[in-house]
């Protein structure tokens, strides 16, 4: 039995993490609830307004638009990047020539910084000298530059292509790890059984990776949820808040309209979804230790 000693000594091991963990996790997001029941204003004193701030917010035609953009956006990117991921994986995996070699290049969208991927897609995307539309004139596909961040809809699809872009090489990764451990013994015995390569994925591969491939989703899903710098810096929102998602909004608000207490209320209504979801990886991670 553990003696008071013990305990004693468990306490002071566990302080300085307690300590820390108060000092940047619970008084700061204790600080920022009390705020999102205020009218604060950068420079003007904060004023307890009780639910004002997450009444008018529900009210609002824009926060419900953003509300929308945040799903599709999310839903859409999450489901191309792990269908492109398994896509990658599954290539990755046959013995191919300088596969290694691949595996690197294709692991590069990930490793390189944002704001450097975000510049080239925008020269990618330009109606002046961009390469897509370089690319489609000559091809004769289309007659004049396409406004690809110029109208709602072509922005959606532009910036969800290039978080698809950026994450496909993590759930690729991923489920390529998830792969190496299947037998290569039961692929050789289902072929010789006469399973084609269709049977061969939906009956052993699939399962195979399936809780590998639902971690991974879910934690990008995650990620996509709180993406920012992709959406600000291609389309801060726009045109015609087409492509204004929560955490834009919540940054437009807050830094740009310079109301702290609205935009934190924001940031607090996307939490419930966000402590769902890290309440799956956690308890997936833990069962699968």
């Amino acid at each position: 039995m553990k003696t008071n000693d013990d305990n004693k000594l468990a306490y002071v091991l566990m302080s300085p993490v307690l300590i820390y963990l108060l000092a940047v996790m619970v008084l700061p997001f204790g600080w920022a609830v009390y705020l999102s029941f205020t009218n604060k204003v950068v420079g003007v004193p904060a004023t307890f307004i009780g639910f004002k701030n997450y009444i008018d917010l529900v009210q609002e035609s824009l926060f419900w638009k953003a509300v929308w953009n945040t799903i599709l956006f999310t839903v859409i990117a999450v489901v191309g990047k792990t269908v492109f991921g398994m896509v990658m994986a599954l290539v990755l995996n046959e013995k191919i020539m300088f596969r290694n070699v691949f595996r690197v290049l294709l692991f590069l969208p990930w490793t390189i910084p944002t704001i450097v991927s975000v510049f080239t897609w925008q020269w990618i995307y330009s109606d002046v000298g961009g390469v897509l539309n370089f690319i489609l004139m000559k091809t004769g596909l289309v007659g004049q530059p396409v406004g690809w961040l110029a109208t709602p809809d072509l922005a959606m699809f532009s910036v969800i292509l290039v978080n698809v872009w950026r994450g496909i090489p993590f759930m690729g990764i991923a489920i390529l790890a998830g792969l190496q451990t299947v037998s290569k013994e039961m692929y050789e015995a289902a072929m010789l059984d006469g399973a084609g390569a269709i049977k061969r994925f939906f009956y052993m591969t699939l399962p195979s990776v399936k809780e590998v491939t639902v971690l991974a989703a879910v934690m990008t899903t995650i990620w996509t949820l709180n993406d920012f710098e992709i959406i600000w810096l291609l389309t801060r929102g726009g045109p015609s808040n087409g492509t204004q998602v929560l955490s834009t909004l919540s940054y437009t608000i807050g830094f740009l309209n310079m109301n702290l207490g609205k935009a934190i209320a924001i940031a607090i209504l996307t939490m419930p979804p966000l402590i769902m979801l890290i309440n799956i990886v956690t308890k997936r991670s833990l069962s699968k230790e």
